[in-house]
């Protein structure tokens, strides 16, 4: 009787191991909801970056949730949406990141994998000086920053390998839950050393870097039965019947779970695109477009122009410089095109 289970558990963990290989070979008929849970820190970080370039093509949605450690301003209820950014701005430009979860799914919600990056900038001792409001992992999940700050990754080595993967234009949305923060965070590990003072400027800036970017949140508010949007992460997923694999407030976990629920919400309700797309919870103004790939144009290889009236005469054609051509495109400002 014991053989015959040690060979059943055998054939099982075979399974499993299978199946994970054939993900890593990036099998071109990924199952559904097979989800690898990847760890990232400083000595793997390039590789798996590489890894997660060559799933964007067939699973361009990317899903984000960041861990940070609180807040040195705390938002009080009843703000202005001014007032509430004032506090982000305020907070964001003061603290790092202590992870970023990365999940990958296709347009009909299906999940490829989840990443987990582990940062190092933090300093747990200076950085929590004073503040005031600290998530529950930070007091009870006995978070190793030990281990954070010798393996972690430091952001400037993140944004030099991620930022061309943002700029290729292989990611076509990204998701969040309520996550003002999450983006804000995100756009200061891609170089942007001040948050912007004005709400518009910082939708302007995002969409620049991000193209679009939508809120379950938001969305809840177009989904009978779901409160208008007055709810957090929890209560959606169980309205919705989503149960949560892991422990909460570590960004693999909440990231995985925010994805189940994305895809949970594309399963059962007609989103309306203009209202849901594009927007996020908080935030008056949209975020919905995207940058094309700036290319590199010889004009030695290009046919010069015809010869100019003599009045124009000061106008001439270089062919030893390079122009650098970029078109953007965005659903708000329609297409244009800069030369330099």
């Amino acid at each position: 009787m014991d053989d015959k289970r040690n060979d059943n558990i055998f054939r099982v963990m075979k399974s499993l191991e299978n199946m994970e290989k054939a993900i890593v070979r990036k099998s071109t008929a990924a199952p559904r909801s097979i989800c690898h849970n990847r760890e990232v820190w400083s000595l793997n970080l390039r590789e798996e970056l590489e890894l997660l370039n060559e799933y964007l093509p067939e699973f361009p949605v990317v899903v984000i949730d960041m861990e940070f450690p609180g807040f040195l301003w705390c938002t009080p209820k009843g703000i202005s949406e001014e007032e509430f950014y004032h506090c982000l701005r305020f907070n964001v430009n003061r603290l790092n990141i202590l992870q970023l979860g990365l999940t990958l799914a296709d347009q009909k919600g299906n999940i490829a994998m989840t990443w987990e990056f582990n940062f190092r900038d933090f300093d747990h001792v200076s950085d929590m000086e004073d503040v005031s409001s600290l998530d529950s992992f930070l007091k009870n999940k006995g978070f190793d920053f030990y281990k954070l700050k010798k393996y972690g990754i430091a952001q400037e080595d993140f944004t030099t390998l991620f930022l061309p993967i943002c700029r290729s234009g292989q990611i076509k949305r990204w998701i969040t839950f309520h996550g003002f923060y999450d983006i804000t965070y995100l756009l200061k590990l891609l170089k942007i050393k001040s948050i912007p003072i004005s709400m518009a400027t910082f939708a302007t800036t995002a969409q620049h870097l991000l193209g679009t970017v939508s809120d379950l949140k938001h969305m809840a508010r177009y989904c009978d039965g779901l409160l208008d949007g007055n709810l957090g992460l929890k209560k959606l997923a169980k309205l919705l019947d989503v149960k949560r694999i892991d422990n909460a407030h570590f960004a693999c976990s909440d990231n995985l779970f925010t994805t189940s629920v994305y895809t949970k919400m594309k399963q059962i309700f007609k989103l309306p695109l203009e209202q849901c797309e594009g927007f996020l919870y908080g935030l008056p103004y949209p975020i919905n477009g995207f940058q094309s790939v700036a290319k590199i144009i010889d004009p030695s290889t290009m046919t010069p122009p015809p010869p100019l009236p003599s009045k124009f005469s000061i106008l001439s054609f270089c062919s030893s410089t390079p122009l650098l051509v970029g078109i953007k495109s965005s659903k708000l400002n329609g297409p244009s095109v800069i030369v330099g």
